[in-house]
């Protein structure tokens, strides 16, 4: 017997497959969480890929607004740079490519130094100033608690040594 026999025969029966109810409250879930959830984190909640997450919402006839959609993308992009920054503080490598900063403070302070005419370092937390640069003690006291060292431009000849060893 073939396979539209089958279904012939249980048509004219009166029989009709019932829904599946792993479906249904994949559905249910689907449906409470849609507005304020990606489709990757509900299928992750549900065991089931982001892309059968999308299908159920489709099939179910779910759209996101405009407002939506940015509230959603927003606090993803938000919790990104939460865990990068703790990765940072931590001294882990990053994950994405998301450039973080851990200690703003110091990054304009380094900046806005640079911009006055100190000379960065090779290592991030060396300053150098020439002997013609007006330096600002206030800005080097707060840039010493944040630490920075600074330390006089180095002349050739030791450079040259340097080398030497």
């Amino acid at each position: 017997m073939c396979e539209r026999a089958v279904k012939e025969k249980a048509r004219s029966l009166g029989l009709k497959k019932a829904v599946k109810s792993r479906w249904m409250e994949h559905a249910d879930y689907v449906r409470n969480h849609f507005a304020h959830r990606s489709y990757a984190e509900i299928g992750k909640e549900l065991g089931i890929s982001r892309e059968y997450a999308r299908r159920i919402a489709v099939r179910m006839g779910l759209k996101r607004t405009a407002l939506e959609d940015f509230k959603v993308l927003s606090r993803i992009h938000s919790d990104i740079m939460r865990r990068e920054r703790r990765r940072v503080i931590f001294g882990l490598s990053p994950i994405t490519r998301i450039k973080v900063v851990s200690n703003r403070a110091r990054v304009r302070l380094r900046s806005w130094l640079k911009s006055k005419g100190y000379i960065a370092g090779e290592e991030y937390g060396i300053l150098y100033y020439t002997d013609d640069l007006h330096r600002i003690q206030e800005s080097e006291l707060r840039g010493a608690k944040l630490g920075f060292r600074f330390l006089p431009y180095p002349s050739e000849e030791t450079i040259v040594l340097s080398n030497l060893l």
